[in-house]
């Protein structure tokens, strides 16, 4: 299946200037799907209540950019996400996250109201490969069109995060860490995220690529500019342009090798301005791009899964950081995580290095350390 990626270079998040290169990114990819009377969800990355200038949330100026194309089109617009595991899913939590993300300033500028519906439904996925049913915020249940507006970043656990994990918003707060402990390995995990984007089946996606988030992301990277919009119909295609923009392989990431596996993209285009690697673009600590490995490394790396616990880092606590607000322990999916006298204490026995805990910390107190052993084991294979 042959997908098609917009792309347009842009350097700053200046209103016109942002208009113009979504502008020009949705037109090289075929333009918008139908929107002209039509329910349509604008679906952004909201993981956190963070700073916008941190690099953790699409930016509102795109969000903006994508919102007036749809308004302008005749589309009936609605903004709304879950933020990301261990965030409560509440009237109060989204009317903090929505200001400190810049969504509240948008809607208002695009004459909109903002949903604060927390209702969601059991959806069937009989087609599903790991996942037969999911539980959908009630907004990308009662959309008739499904936009996404991602933003560009590392990933510890999926290794990268762009159109495909996005779709993972659509799943109520709390429910999100569930996912984790039923699906500990990040291969299975990457199957479960393309067997929701199936069933979502978002039909245009738009990725903010004009500063991303680089290293040990989503939460803990650091802001790199990329100078990029990308657009498309493929969730799939899009995000396979990624990858090869922040330099990574796309056959090494789960979500594009199951959506490779599974025949929804084959052949992918860019149209539009040239997609140029960026060669020494930092990549999570736990991603290895091994698909070019000897069959003797290869053999390595999968006996390393079986035994992760040894070789993978685990979660270490600054407790001159901590604050002791209990995220970590809220959003841990198999309670490896407690407050105790004020400060995160990890049962390392229990914990299955999902890295949610380091994905939602705020204030940068928990540290992805290797043991000896595994310092070893990682310093032999590379």
């Amino acid at each position: 299946m042959k997908s098609i990626t917009g792309s347009a270079k842009c350097s700053t998040y200046d209103r016109e200037k942002v208009l113009e290169a979504v502008g020009k990114a949705i037109k090289a990819s075929g333009g918008l799907p139908r929107v002209d009377g039509r329910k349509v969800l604008l679906k952004p990355n909201l993981l956190s209540d963070a700073g916008i200038d941190r690099a953790i949330t699409t930016h509102p100026e795109v969000v903006y950019a994508v919102g007036k194309m749809i308004i302008d089109a005749g589309g009936v617009l609605t903004i709304a996400d879950s933020p990301g595991a261990g965030i409560i899913y509440s009237p109060r939590v989204l009317k903090r996250v929505y200001h400190k993300c810049g969504i509240e300033k948008v809607a208002e500028e695009l004459g909109i109201k903002l949903s604060y519906d927390t209702g969601y439904q059991e959806r069937s996925c009989p087609a599903g490969n790991v996942m037969k049913r999911f539980t959908v915020i009630n907004q990308a249940c009662d959309a008739d069109v499904i936009i996404s507006v991602c933003k560009l970043k590392t990933h510890m656990f999926t290794h990268f995060s762009g159109a495909v994990k996005n779709t993972f918003g659509v799943v109520p707060g709390l429910d999100k860490p569930v996912f984790h402990s039923r699906f500990p390995d990040a291969i299975d995990f990457s199957e479960m995220l393309v067997d929701l984007n199936e069933l979502i089946e978002p039909d245009f996606v738009v990725m903010d690529a004009i500063v991303g988030m680089e290293g040990n992301g989503p939460m803990g990277g650091q802001p790199r500019d990329v100078g990029y919009i990308l657009a498309s119909h493929s969730v799939y295609g899009l995000d396979i342009s990624a990858q090869t923009l922040v330099n990574m392989r796309p056959e090494s990431i789960g979500t594009t090798m199951a959506a490779l596996r599974r025949g929804l993209v084959e052949e992918v285009e860019v149209e539009g301005d040239e997609i140029v690697p960026i060669e020494d673009y930092v990549h999570p600590s736990t991603y290895h791009g091994r698909q070019h490995e000897s069959w003797h490394k290869k053999t390595i790396y999968r006996k390393l899964q079986r035994v992760g616990k040894i070789y993978e880092p685990s979660p270490v606590i600054n407790l001159k950081k901590c604050l002791g607000c209990g995220q970590c322990a809220r959003i841990c999916p198999v309670k490896a995580v407690e407050i105790i006298q004020g400060k995160a204490v990890f049962d390392l026995t229990n914990c299955i290095r999902c890295y949610c805990c380091h994905e939602m910390c705020q204030y940068h107190a928990i540290e992805l350390k290797r043991s000896i052993s595994g310092k070893v084991i990682h310093k032999v294979i590379h």
